[in-house]
């Protein structure tokens, strides 16, 4: 399970970041206290640990094992009986109809494999009414750093292993206010998608790369794929186009998202 690999830099790194978007989920959602929810490709409770916070009911369900780990061990700290995690496919809920009053999927349905079933089986386990948030990415090309990353990392493993297929960075899904709002509206009404960008600062230029190839699970496969030799080569060539990119400003990227909210009918 590739995001088995990441969970722990993943949780320690990635979540305090994530927690911002979840914020900003739960506010146009909003839920009424105390109402039942439900978070879609929960990771470590991102979004479901907030929710427990502020006195909702919660189910979350994640089909990566070592994330519902850190998720518990997050949960216990917190001392939250209000919340309950669970392995499993949110293609295939084990959820009954019409049950949440909020649903949620941060940065995890966009990827689905029939992302038509995830919005599908979301819309299902919701009761008339109710909001779903789901987010997803902005274009790659819109963020200089990470396109100038992922650029050096594509031309570097091309000239290291020019036997392999041509690497490509496929479009993100759901990169578009039209995509997001054509693929939601198929299970959703009233769908609107709000731009929504947060900033996440790292303590050195240096530290942003092995930062990313820590908690981004294409790296870690990539990585082992390539052996170490290999991969020190496109981790130097990543770095340096990170350092271009970034040149004498703040080690920091903006993180420009889409939250689309549609309404259960």
């Amino acid at each position: 399970m590739p995001w088995d690999l990441v969970s722990s830099a993943y949780t320690e790194e990635v979540v305090p970041m994530f927690e911002h978007y979840a914020t900003d989920a739960l506010r146009l959602a909003a839920p009424v206290t105390g109402s039942r929810i439900v978070d879609v490709a929960c990771g470590p409770g991102t979004l479901a640990l907030l929710a427990a916070q502020r006195g909702h009911m919660v189910d979350a369900i994640d089909f990566s094992p070592a994330m519902i780990e850190r998720f518990e061990a997050r949960r216990l700290t917190l001392e939250l009986t209000n919340v309950t995690s669970h392995v499993g496919d949110g293609q295939k809920l084990p959820f009954e109809d019409a049950t949440y009053g909020a649903g949620f999927s941060m940065f995890g349905l966009m990827f689905f494999p029939d992302r038509a079933k995830g919005f599908a089986e979301l819309r299902r386990v919701l009761v008339p009414g109710a909001r779903a948030v789901v987010s997803s990415w902005q274009p790659l090309e819109i963020n200089p750093v990470l396109a100038a990353m992922f650029g050096a990392v594509r031309e570097t493993f091309a000239r290291l292993v020019p036997q392999a297929p041509p690497m490509g960075v496929a479009e993100m899904p759901l990169a578009t206010v039209e995509l997001c709002r054509a693929e939601m509206s198929e299970s959703f009404a009233d769908v609107e998608v709000h731009p929504i960008s947060h900033t996440h600062t790292y303590e050195s230029v240096a530290s942003v790369w092995p930062s990313i190839e820590r908690t981004m699970a294409p790296m870690v496969l990539m990585r082992r794929a390539v052996g170490d030799e290999k991969w020190a080569q496109i981790a130097e060539a990543a770095t340096a186009a990170i350092a271009r990119a970034m040149g004498a400003g703040p080690p920091a990227i903006e993180m420009p998202a889409w939250l689309s909210v549609g309404v259960a009918r």
